[in-house]
């Protein structure tokens, strides 16, 4: 007998604070005519699977701005350690339920709906309790670049490990060779969630290695969740400085 698969509903939360270490106030920058979080937000609305898209924001010149470009959001406590925590808190109060949230980052102005769709479709046939996405690395400097972050695979495309560091390291391999000899992946800071893996985040402190690297998704990785991992060719440039903007504006310009 066939059984009918219900579809999984999906909420996109967006996290947003101005506060920033190397570029404050980036997501306000002007990108080609609109504001750096505007762009993330208008080509994720563009998926055919996220129901709504919800900005999460400490800020009111954040919330003013979504207001202006009719997307909706939601005003946040300024007390959290991490984006993720800032999610499950809006997420309780969008007096609406979903099976899936996924975490989308606020600085990502070229991400592509067309990603997190085929991320969806990929994910909900896994048994894993978080999807995300990872791109193959081409360029050598990646590998060695402690902001591009690297994971390595199980043989089910499960995350074994994620790290800023070159994983894994080859030992006696003349460094200019070793994309020739190993794959890498590069990490995009896209996350799916079931609500209970959410839950479980904000549950638990964070983990020694979580805190060694600066990267939250090694909390749940180091409870026993698996990250089910979806390559995409799409090369998503996150923007930590003045010059990443730049970078960004050319690529729109030649789009």
């Amino acid at each position: 007998m066939d059984f009918f698969k219900r579809e999984l509903d999906a909420v996109g939360i967006i996290p947003a604070r101005l506060a920033s270490t190397r570029f404050p106030n980036k997501l306000l920058a002007d990108l080609n005519g609109l504001p750096v979080i505007i762009h993330t937000a208008l080509n994720i609305q563009k998926s055919k699977y996220l129901q709504r898209i919800v900005v999460a924001t400490e800020d009111d010149e954040i919330i003013e701005v979504c207001n202006k470009y009719n997307i909706e959001a939601i005003k946040t406590p300024n007390t959290f350690k991490s984006g993720t925590d800032r999610i499950m808190w809006a997420y309780r109060r969008l007096e609406d339920s979903f099976d899936l949230v996924y975490n989308i980052q606020a600085d990502e102005p070229l991400i592509d709906a067309e990603a997190i769709d085929k991320l969806h479709e990929r994910y909900t046939n896994s048994l894993s309790q978080v999807g995300t996405l990872i791109k193959r690395i081409d360029n050598i400097d990646d590998v060695f670049n402690p902001n591009v972050v690297k994971v390595t695979l199980e043989t089910d495309n499960t995350a074994l490990y994620f790290s800023r560091s070159p994983i894994p390291y080859q030992r006696d391999v003349e460094k200019d060779d070793w994309l020739k000899k190993q794959i890498y992946w590069k990490h995009i800071g896209v996350y799916c969630y079931r609500v209970e893996s959410l839950e479980k985040f904000v549950s638990i402190e964070p983990t020694d290695l979580e805190l060694a690297e600066n990267l939250e998704q090694l909390r749940l990785l180091q409870n026993n969740h698996k990250y089910f991992c979806c390559e995409t060719d799409k090369d998503f440039v996150g923007i930590d400085t003045p010059e990443d903007l730049e970078k960004v504006k050319a690529i729109l310009n030649k789009l």
